[in-house]
């Protein structure tokens, strides 16, 4: 006996910046059977499958690479609701807007890094006014910070993830957005240089919770490791730094649920450094139990993304999960089901999560989604 497993997805589409009438569109069961020619580059969205043989399957797939917003489970209205609206507010020639996302509400800024440029010699520091949509390019701290990362917003300064050069090991930091200095918060691991940290978290007891993937050596810019790519927390308090997750390929976003019980942590070896993958390698979420002392445990898959990676992570009010990946924003719920997609061109990286509006960085576009659902961040 065979079992079939199906599943709907529906559509929404909606024109960037005005939004037009919502067209609802019910994909068949037939999707999840495609038939024995069928063919999808591994690097590209579903949408870019080539059916040869089902000719209602291949009509439907083509008219996905048009949409917005793609909803895999009826849940996903409560997240965009019947008119979710979606606009470029900056744009740039170059990757200006690739990581980071600390949102100062003070100043209704968001701080944000680029890409590598210039050869790969340089991250650039960029914010965005919110009222304005004004961008302030190459920001210069008082202090030089080298390759900058993943940011988080705590107590009215920007967190950053400094991944280092050369011989300069990596760090976390902190930027006062007004005077721009620079203070460092953590540099090392009883002496030994951490990699290239990634991406990171401020818990409400006020620890840091950082990756750091080997990314910069593999990318030229950092010498060797010294350490594996772990996962720590550090307590400014006492000062203590320690390892509290191992075992990945390449650790990379973390995100707290609302209520700071489960830790999500993003593996992203299925990319190295040099622009190649495997795809034996994860591209995935995994959740751990976070007990007393910030020890975590019960590590488990939440869920696989079907294309690129899932990078910057950040979570709603009611603990669904949002990554950036290679065609945009996936959505899941904290049992890994995909509720749906939110289309980006150029994919997204990184992106900041602001009451209901995300402000996603697509490299040269930053855009911004107002949802229905506020974030599980308050600033």
């Amino acid at each position: 006996m065979k079992f079939y497993c199906t599943f709907f997805v529906f559509i929404l589409n909606i024109y960037l910046i005005n939004a037009s009438p919502i067209q609802i569109k019910k994909v068949p069961p037939y999707l999840s059977v495609l038939g024995s020619n069928f063919s999808r580059p591994i690097l590209e969205s579903f949408a870019s499958t080539q059916v040869d043989d089902n000719t209602d399957a291949s009509d439907f797939i083509e008219k996905l690479k048009s949409e917005n917003f793609l909803v895999y489970n009826h849940k996903f209205y409560d997240i965009i609701g019947r008119h979710p609206k979606m606009e470029v507010i900056a744009s740039a020639k170059y990757a200006f807007a690739h990581e980071g996302g600390a949102y100062i509400a003070k100043f209704n800024e968001v701080f944000f890094s680029s890409n590598r440029l210039d050869n790969n010699t340089k991250i650039q520091i960029s914010k965005i006014n919110l009222e304005t949509n004004e961008v302030s390019f190459n920001i210069t701290p008082k202090e030089p910070i080298l390759f900058a990362n993943g940011m988080y917003s705590y107590d009215g300064k920007v967190i950053i993830c400094v991944q280092g050069q050369g011989n300069i090991g990596g760090s976390i930091v902190s930027l006062n957005p007004k005077t721009k200095k620079v203070t460092t918060i953590v540099d090392n691991f009883f002496g030994l240089k951490f990699n290239s940290p990634n991406d990171i978290v401020v818990s409400k007891d006020g620890s840091y919770w950082f990756t750091d993937p080997s990314y910069g050596y593999e990318q030229g810019f950092r010498d060797a490791p010294q350490l594996g790519d772990n996962v720590y927390r550090f307590d400014p308090f006492t000062g203590n730094i320690r390892v509290v997750a191992d075992g990945f390929i390449k650790p990379n976003g973390l995100a707290f649920s609302p209520d700071e019980k489960i830790l999500y942590i993003t593996d992203t070896g299925f990319f190295n450094g040099t622009g190649g993958y495997d795809p034996k390698r994860p591209h995935a979420i995994y959740a751990f139990d976070v007990k007393k002392y910030g020890i975590l445990s019960n590590r488990r898959l939440i869920a696989v993304t079907d294309v690129g990676i899932p990078d910057g992570i950040k979570l709603d009010i009611n603990g669904n999960i949002y990554v950036g990946t290679a065609d945009g924003i996936q959505v899941f719920d904290d049992s890994g089901t995909l509720l749906g997609k939110i289309d980006i061109p150029n994919g997204v990286s990184n992106f900041a999560f602001i009451e209901n509006t995300l402000i996603a960085f697509a490299e040269t576009d930053i855009y911004s989604v107002e949802l229905k659902i506020k974030s599980a961040l308050y600033f």
